[in-house]
């Protein structure tokens, strides 16, 4: 087994990979066109870390739910370690939507039961004493869920085992070739960057502009993000989500949003996307944004990689060239692959939550190891899913995925 690899990509996906195949006594390549890890769109100031269960227990809740039980056991183990990983375990309020949303709501914790520390139910006028505001809504509590720094994540797994990892930063690779057994990154002068038997795209909706990743339906949505001034002990002092989400002062900063656009490449901040945040957040704590100005607002624009069914991709590539379209594979085991191409891409809105977890199922798949997932789960998200016959028209349709909040 080939215990070399290249990473394109320092983001959560490409540091989450390298960290797990690193802790395997893998040799990394790791390829970022930015100056550091983590400064796309995993550069937010923070992120929200809760699971979203459903009253069906469908595979994304399912997912969900085991990716944020891996992810506080990984955080937790960072922290020990000692690295930088900046995150507030203040738990999560996600308030109902209207009345209907807090039955099902209610629902959910009844016929689950989930243990108390875990998550509950609670009604508005608790939630209004965990928010530290009046508000419209009970809604669920999770006490172990909390806001991360997404860049700080980055930093801490590629720290973990850094003599393992080799960062190739300002390095943007032009081109992907396989010659012999090694897959080879090239620059745009066709200078190699680097060569290993294993290359991992991890990097985001990019991955399409190589031939052998222009398949997948990946695409971008812009996500605006506005930075609230805010005294440290003003409320909230927890994370509270209702179609969108606040944090709790970080560095004297708030973050609330965020807006959602797909193909949308605009970079430069928004007047018009702080307005619609601060409706958001006074759809979450009625009144709050009163007095706030939308012009004096800073924040954040990030493009976050998205899937049409939203589950994540993670897996071996399939070698699209040897499909007939005209008749898609009937299975993922029949699949034709390329032999040592993988991806760990399509996160969306959800990379806090799920990126330890994908990073350890993409070894666990690279190595042969037990998966950590089960196999309907892995299934689910496995690239080649676009390619099964009876999926494989509907995945360019124009409809975005519901962002749930």
């Amino acid at each position: 087994m080939p215990q070399h690899a290249i990473v394109i990509g320092a983001g959560l996906a490409g540091s989450s990979a390298a960290e797990r195949l690193a802790a395997r006594g893998w040799t990394i390549d790791l390829i970022e066109r930015a100056a550091a890890p983590g400064e796309g769109a995993s550069g937010n100031l923070a992120g929200v870390l809760r699971p979203l269960p459903s009253l069906d227990d469908n595979r994304l809740a399912r997912l969900t739910l085991a990716g944020f039980v891996h992810a506080r056991a990984h955080f937790q183990a960072l922290t020990t370690a000692g690295l930088p990983l900046r995150w507030g375990r203040t738990g999560v309020l996600h308030l109902a939507r209207d009345d209907k949303h807090a039955a099902t709501q209610q629902r959910v914790v009844e016929i689950q039961q989930p243990a108390a520390d875990e998550l509950r139910f609670v009604d508005r006028d608790e939630a209004s004493r965990l928010a530290g505001w009046p508000v419209a809504q009970g809604g669920w509590w999770f006490p172990g869920g909390g806001w991360v720094d997404p860049a700080s994540l980055c930093w801490a797994n590629l720290a973990r085992h850094a003599t393992a990892i080799r960062p190739h930063y300002r390095c943007r690779v032009a081109e992907i070739r396989q010659q012999a057994d090694l897959w080879q990154a090239c620059d745009a002068a066709g200078q190699l960057i680097a060569a290993a038997p294993v290359l991992i795209l991890a990097n985001a909706a990019a991955a399409r502009c190589f031939a052998t990743a222009a398949h997948l339906p990946l695409r971008a949505a812009r996500g605006q993000v506005s930075h609230l001034p805010a005294a440290t002990a003003a409320p909230p002092a927890i994370v509270v989500c209702r179609l969108g989400y606040v944090t709790p002062a970080i560095n004297g900063l708030r973050c609330a949003g965020a807006t959602f656009c797909v193909d949308d490449q605009e970079s430069a901040l928004r007047q018009a996307d702080h307005a619609e945040n601060l409706a958001k957040l006074d759809f979450i704590l009625p009144g709050y944004s009163q007095g706030i100005d939308p012009e004096q607002l800073g924040g954040r624009v990030g493009f976050r990689p998205l899937s049409p069914d939203r589950l994540p991709m993670i897996g071996a590539l399939a070698d699209a060239t040897a499909i007939d379209p005209a008749r898609p594979s009937l299975s993922l085991a029949a699949m034709p692959r390329l032999p040592g191409l993988y991806l760990i891409n399509g996160f969306g809105a959800r990379g806090i939550v799920w990126s330890a977890l994908a990073g350890e199922l993409l070894a666990c798949l690279i190595t042969g190891a037990p998966l950590p997932l089960a196999d309907d789960l892995v299934s689910a998200v496995d690239p080649g899913r676009f390619l099964l016959r009876g999926r494989s028209k509907r995945w360019h349709s124009d409809a975005a995925p519901r962002i749930d909040g």
